[in-house]
C-alpha cells in the first residue's frame, strides 16, 4: 500500500497561526477584540463625561469669555487637544454641555407633582440658586454668540414646558386665557424675578421663595375660579 502523503503543519502555525483557535472554538486573534473595543469605548465616555462635568462647572461659576479650552482641560485632568478632538472648538462644547444636560434636568423638573404650588416654587428656586447667576451672565451676552442662544432657547422652552406640566390642573380651558396665565406664570417664575429679588434686594432664600409664591398665587387663584366657570 502507497505511502500517503500528508502536508507537513509548522507548530508555530498550530499554536500562533492565523488559523489558530482556543477553547471553544474562539479565534486566538480575535478573542479579545471585541472586550478591548468595549473597554476603549469605556474610556472614550468617561473621558467625554469627565470634559463635560468640568465645563458646566467652569461657566456656572465663571462668565464665558474668560473660560478656555485649556481651563476645561486642566479641571477635567486631560489635554487641550483631547477636549478639541471630543467636542471641537468652545462653542461646540457648549451645545455639548446643553444637550447633556437635558435630560437630568427634565428629570429634575420631573418630581415636582402637578398642582402643587408649594413644590413648584421651592424646585424654581432651587433651579435659580444653582444656575441663575450664570443664567443672567449669559443674558448679558445673548445674540453675540450662537451657542449661548442656544442654551438660552433652549432654556426658555424648557421652562414654559415644566409650566404647562407643573400648573395643569389650574389653566384655564379657554386656549387665549390659557396663554395668558401660561406667561403670566413664566414670568413670576422667571430667573430675573430671583435675581432681582436675591441679588439686587438682597432677600434670603426664604424670603424669595414667600415673594416669588405671592406672584404665582396671584396668577392661579384667578385662574382657578375661570376655569370652575367654564366647566360648570
Amino acid at each position: 500500500m502507497g505511502r500517503l502523503d500528508v502536508p507537513t503543519i509548522p507548530c508555530d502555525s498550530l499554536l500562533h497561526g492565523k488559523g489558530a483557535q482556543v477553547a471553544g472554538g474562539a479565534r486566538r486573534d480575535g478573542s479579545t477584540r471585541p472586550y478591548r473595543m468595549r473597554e476603549r469605548q469605556r474610556a472614550v465616555d468617561r473621558t467625554r463625561t469627565a470634559i463635560l462635568e468640568a465645563a458646566y462647572e467652569r461657566w456656572l461659576a465663571e462668565p464665558y469669555d474668560e473660560v478656555t479650552l485649556e481651563d476645561v482641560a486642566a479641571s477635567a485632568g486631560v489635554s487641550r487637544q483631547t477636549v478639541h478632538r471630543q467636542f471641537g472648538s468652545k462653542e461646540d462644547l457648549m451645545v455639548a454641555v446643553v444637550d447633556w444636560r437635558r435630560p437630568r434636568e427634565d428629570a429634575a423638573d420631573s418630581r415636582v407633582e402637578p398642582g402643587d404650588v408649594e413644590a413648584a416654587v421651592q424646585h424654581i428656586v432651587e433651579r435659580h440658586e444653582a444656575m441663575g447667576d450664570a443664567i443672567a451672565r449669559f443674558l448679558a451676552i445673548e445674540g453675540r454668540i450662537d451657542a449661548i442662544d442656544y442654551l438660552l432657547e433652549h432654556g426658555r422652552g424648557a421652562h414654559r414646558d415644566w409650566i404647562e406640566r407643573c400648573f395643569a390642573p389650574l389653566l384655564p380651558d379657554d386656549p387665549a386665557e390659557r396663554e395668558t396665565t401660561v406667561l403670566a406664570l413664566y414670568a413670576a417664575t422667571d430667573v430675573m424675578v430671583w435675581k432681582l429679588l436675591r441679588r439686587d434686594f438682597g432677600r434670603s432664600r426664604s424670603e424669595t421663595e414667600a415673594s416669588m409664591r405671592c406672584l404665582v398665587d396671584g396668577v392661579v387663584r384667578p385662574s382657578i375660579g375661570t376655569a370652575r366657570r367654564e366647566r360648570s
